[in-house]
């Protein structure tokens, strides 16, 4: 008897395609050269501070002017206010020593030139009104001041007031209220009276 047993053939499974994976190539991006534009920020930013600096300065400056000329204008009251002090205290000292008869102070307070023209319109120099003092030909009982008033002018100063005097020369009793005008110099840094005028106050 033939052997009739067929080889059966496994059947092979169908063919898989295969899948084609299509990795995406990185596209390098070509690096952008910023040296030179960090350069040109760097100087923009350089000049822009530079210009903030200069107006900064002349901010400062502007701020600055009247500032000095508002400092100098207060050291010239300052001046000024220890000149008209420094004058009256020498004012009212020389009345003082006029009342006195002291004459060495007025030797001292009042300059060489110094005259002195009272209400009759006659005039005494230094040495003839000093004199008249020493000797008692002129005596003063009584030489109160008031509204006095002192102003400064640089290296002058005028001095005016009001004066109630009682006073005794040439023979006869003197009381009267005067006006007067004072005037004094600074000379190498000292204050001198160098002349002085007297008006009469009519009798109400």
């Amino acid at each position: 008897a033939q052997d009739t047993t067929q080889t059966q053939t496994t059947p092979q499974p169908p063919n898989t395609p295969q899948t084609q994976t299509n990795t995406p190539q990185t596209q390098v991006t070509p690096q952008t050269q910023t040296a030179p534009q960090d350069a040109k920020q760097a100087e923009r930013a350089r000049r822009e501070k530079e210009t903030q600096d200069k107006q900064a300065a002349k901010e400062a400056q502007r701020e600055a002017k009247p500032n000095a000329k508002s400092q100098s204008a207060a050291g010239a009251q300052v001046s000024a206010g220890a000149a008209e002090q420094a004058v009256g205290q020498l004012h009212n000292e020389s009345f003082q020593a006029i009342l006195r008869a002291d004459a060495a102070v007025l030797e001292r307070v009042w300059a060489d030139d110094y005259s002195l023209t009272n209400p009759g319109g006659n005039v005494m120099e230094k040495a003839r009104f000093i004199g008249a003092l020493k000797s008692g030909d002129l005596k003063f009982e009584t030489l109160d001041l008031s509204d006095t008033n002192v102003r400064v002018y640089g290296d002058a100063a005028v001095v005016t007031g009001r004066a109630t005097v009682k006073a005794k020369g040439d023979n006869q009793d003197i009381s009267e209220q005067v006006r007067y005008t004072s005037v004094y110099v600074k000379r190498q840094g000292r204050w001198q009276a160098v002349a002085m005028q007297t008006t009469r106050i009519a009798q109400q």
